[in-house]
């Protein structure tokens, strides 16, 4: 990827400023686009401009202007990550929730499209809408877990997207991705993502919030009985798929073209509400469950690992691990 101009949406966040890193440092030249609208990212961007100074160039704009940030700088690529990520502010305030994940990822595909420049897209479990909760599952002490043909497996690409109770995130997002994949870019459906330069709230990055409150006054609401699993996959692992898919991408290799990949750390890597407490001692108080939240949801990531010889590499205790002390050096400083 060196000398590759590669663009970035939400390029501040989390997920955009570890792969920024990471491209930086195999010196390709990268754009990010980000508003700074989400809880970390200014800290986030003067920590990019601090270590790579003009090597980066950064557009303060939202989706709505990014039709002529590609216009301009017409890249090799774009990594599209900028979204409005929060299941309960989609319920709140629907309207936004679709300009940004539904109208914002259309200006960035179709616009992409014009000048064949693919796009790599990070969507969600969420597309799946209520049919996981459908799957049979079985309740153990500590956790749920699948109890019919998915045990040990998880969702693959081809479960069913036809349901109801998406939440408008859900909407929005599927939106998205079938925009996306139309025009000929890479759909990524991704689970629990956690790591360095994430700053978890309640409504996302649920491991990097835990982290916090364990950080803090040590107490933590649960939405639910605490059960519920889902499937950890470290940074560092994601942003190694989407290097691989990058450089499959700028060789000219099409068949990636209009894909899906069912993203996630697998069952060895899942972990529920009450076991990550446990680990982090955290006191635990319970509250209703939230709008049509999955028992259990982890990917079945085999297409990734036969079409990409890509598989997680970190466990989830050592990604905690790490996490943890990361933000232990963050909270000191």
């Amino acid at each position: 990827m060196k000398n590759k101009k590669i663009l970035i949406t939400g390029g501040a966040g989390f997920l955009g400023t570890n792969l920024a890193e990471n491209l930086l440092k195999r010196e390709a030249k990268v754009i990010i686009v980000d508003n700074l609208s989400r809880r970390g990212s200014e800290l986030n961007i003067k920590k990019l401009i601090n270590e790579f100074g003009k090597k980066i160039k950064f557009y303060k704009v939202d989706l709505s202007d990014i039709s002529h940030v590609i216009h301009k700088e017409k890249p090799s690529l774009i990594y599209h990550f900028a979204a409005q990520v929060a299941v309960t502010s989609s319920v709140d305030s629907p309207a936004d929730d679709f300009r940004v994940n539904a109208e914002g990822t259309f200006l960035v595909a179709h616009t992409a499209s014009l000048y064949d420049i693919p796009v790599i897209y990070s969507s969600t479990n969420k597309v799946y809408g209520d049919n996981v909760n459908n799957v049979p599952i079985k309740e153990y002490k500590t956790r749920y877990d699948f109890s019919g043909d998915l045990k040990g497996f998880g969702v693959d690409e081809n479960f069913s997207i036809d349901s109801r109770k998406h939440t408008p995130y859900g909407c929005s997002k599927l939106a998205g991705e079938l925009y996306v994949r139309e025009f000929g870019g890479v759909v990524n459906r991704c689970s629990c993502m956690y790591g360095p330069n994430q700053y978890g709230i309640v409504d996302q990055g649920w491991v990097s919030y835990f982290i916090n409150r364990k950080l803090t006054d040590g107490k933590i609401t649960i939405f639910g009985d605490g059960k519920q699993i889902r499937d950890l996959l470290y940074i560092d692992d994601v942003v190694s798929l989407l290097i691989i898919q990058g450089r499959n991408l700028l060789s000219g290799k099409k068949e990636l073209r209009g894909e899906v990949f069912s993203i996630g750390g697998g069952h060895e890597n899942t972990i529920s509400l009450i076991e990550l407490c446990d680990i982090l001692d955290l006191e635990m108080e319970f509250s209703d469950w939230r709008p049509s939240d999955q028992k259990v949801y982890y990917a079945d990531i085999s297409k990734a690992e036969k079409i990409l010889g890509w598989k997680p590499k970190i466990s989830s205790k050592e990604g905690i691990k790490k996490l943890l002390d990361w933000s232990k050096l963050e909270k000191d400083k």
